[in-house]
C-alpha cells in the first residue's frame, strides 16, 4: 500500500501542476477576450451613434427645409392679408397664418431638440474613435506578448498530461476514478496526511482504531468526513 500512495501523491501532484497551468493559461486567454469583448462594445457603440447621427441628420435636413417652407406660407398669408376685403375672408386667412406659426414653431422646437442632441453626440463619437484606437492597440500588444506564452504554457500542459496518463496506468481503476472525483471535489486535494490523529485535509479527528491502522499501511484508508485518501508518514514524527 505504500507504493500505491506513493504514485497517488506524484498524481496528485501532476494534477495540482496540471492545474495551475491551465488556470494560468486561462487567465492569460480571459485578459485577451476581456479588451477584445472591451474593444467591440465601444465598436458597436461607434456604429449605434454613428447611424443615430446620420439619421439625425436626414431628420434635421427634413425639418429645416419645412420650415423654410412653412415661413415662406406665412409671408404669402402676410400678403393676402393685405389685400382681403371682406371680414369673413381675414377672418379664414387669420386662422391660416395662426396654424402655419404653429406648426413653424413645432418644427423649430423639433429642430432645436435635435441640435441640442447633436453635440453631445458628436463629443462621444470623438471620444470613442480614440478609444477604439487605444484599445486595439493594446489589445495588439497584449496578443503579442502573450502568445509565446500561451505556446510555452501548452507545451508545458501537454507534458504534464503524459506524465499524468504514465503514472495513472499503474494505479487500479476504481480508486483511480474515485481519487479524480475526490480531487474535484475538494479543491485538488485528494490525499492527505494523518498526523497526531487527525485528517490534516479537513482537521478532523478520526478514530483511535482507524489512526492505528493507516499507519499499518496494509490497505487504502480514507477519512470519514471528508472522504479524502489518507496516508501516515512516519518520518515527520521524527
Amino acid at each position: 500500500m505504500r507504493e500505491e500512495i506513493a504514485r497517488l501523491m506524484s498524481l496528485q501532484a501532476i494534477d495540482r501542476e496540471l492545474r495551475e497551468l491551465e488556470q494560468t493559461l486561462s487567465s492569460i486567454a480571459g485578459k485577451v477576450d476581456s479588451l477584445r469583448q472591451e474593444t467591440e462594445s465601444y465598436r458597436a457603440e461607434l456604429t449605434r451613434l454613428s447611424e443615430e447621427e446620420q439619421h439625425s441628420a436626414l431628420e434635421r435636413r427634413r425639418l429645416e427645409k419645412e420650415f423654410a417652407e412653412g415661413e415662406a406660407r406665412v409671408r404669402n398669408k402676410r400678403m393676402r392679408m393685405n389685400q382681403v376685403r371682406s371680414d369673413k375672408e381675414s377672418l379664414a386667412v387669420s386662422h391660416e397664418l395662426d396654424a402655419l406659426r404653429e406648426n413653424n414653431q413645432r418644427l423649430e422646437s423639433e429642430l432645436l431638440a435635435l441640435m441640442e442632441s447633436a453635440d453631445p453626440r458628436a463629443a462621444r463619437l470623438q471620444e470613442l474613435g480614440a478609444l477604439i484606437e487605444a484599445k486595439a492597440a493594446e489589445l495588439s500588444a497584449a496578443e503579442k506578448d502573450i502568445a509565446a506564452q500561451v505556446e510555452d504554457l501548452k507545451v508545458s500542459i501537454a507534458k504534464q498530461k503524459v506524465d499524468r496518463d504514465l503514472m495513472s496506468r499503474d494505479i487500479a481503476p476504481p480508486l483511480l476514478q474515485r481519487y479524480e472525483m475526490i480531487f474535484s471535489r475538494r479543491g485538488g486535494l485528494a490525499v492527505s496526511e494523518a498526523r497526531e490523529g487527525a485528517c490534516q485535509g479537513c482537521r478532523m479527528k478520526l478514530p483511535p482504531q482507524l489512526f492505528n491502522e493507516i499507519q499499518k499501511h496494509l490497505q487504502i484508508h480514507f477519512c470519514p468526513n471528508c472522504q479524502r485518501i489518507l496516508y501516515f508518514d512516519a518520518a515527520a514524527r521524527e
